[in-house]
């Protein structure tokens, strides 16, 4: 997982793991300029890109996911959450691959980091993530955009 910000330098070398990555980025500055509606919205046959608006989940409904043919760009429009992950052979397989995903049980030993309006989480495939975790106190309204890019 990598974590970064719109305009970062370091975004032209990540572009060079998968093309596709520009279009993530450039998609991100449209959606923070001018967000759509909640929805999915395709790009092309290898992106498309999904606008959410949800309340943040407690921590003890939050599972690990890990995707087989996508690449997760996450980006919090509005309101912040946490991101926990984790490698895969730490965790117990608790739904086997169903079109691009296998759930995993949480754990008790696991990294996370708080991402809040305009950050990026880059998720390659096969990495657990739990997304869409309060970050304190009661539940939060987010808004997020997550762009799916296939692996090649």
């Amino acid at each position: 997982m990598i974590i970064t910000y719109l305009g970062a330098p370091e975004n032209a070398l990540y572009e060079k793991t998968n093309a596709n990555l520009a279009k993530a980025f450039d998609i991100a500055q449209a959606v923070l300029r001018n967000t759509p509606e909640d929805g999915r919205y395709d790009v092309d046959d290898d992106v498309y890109y999904m606008i959410q608006s949800y309340k943040a989940k407690s921590p003890f409904d939050a599972k690990f996911e890990a995707h087989r043919e996508y690449i997760d760009v996450q980006m919090v429009i509005s309101g912040e959450e946490i991101i926990r992950f984790d490698r895969a052979s730490k965790l117990s397989l608790c739904k086997e691959y169903t079109p691009d995903c296998e759930l995993y049980s949480m754990n008790k030993d696991y990294d996370s980091v708080r991402l809040v309006a305009g950050e990026l989480a880059i998720i390659f495939t096969g990495e657990p993530h739990a997304p869409g975790i309060k970050a304190d106190g009661s539940p939060e309204d987010v808004r997020k955009l997550v762009v799916k890019i296939r692996s090649k």
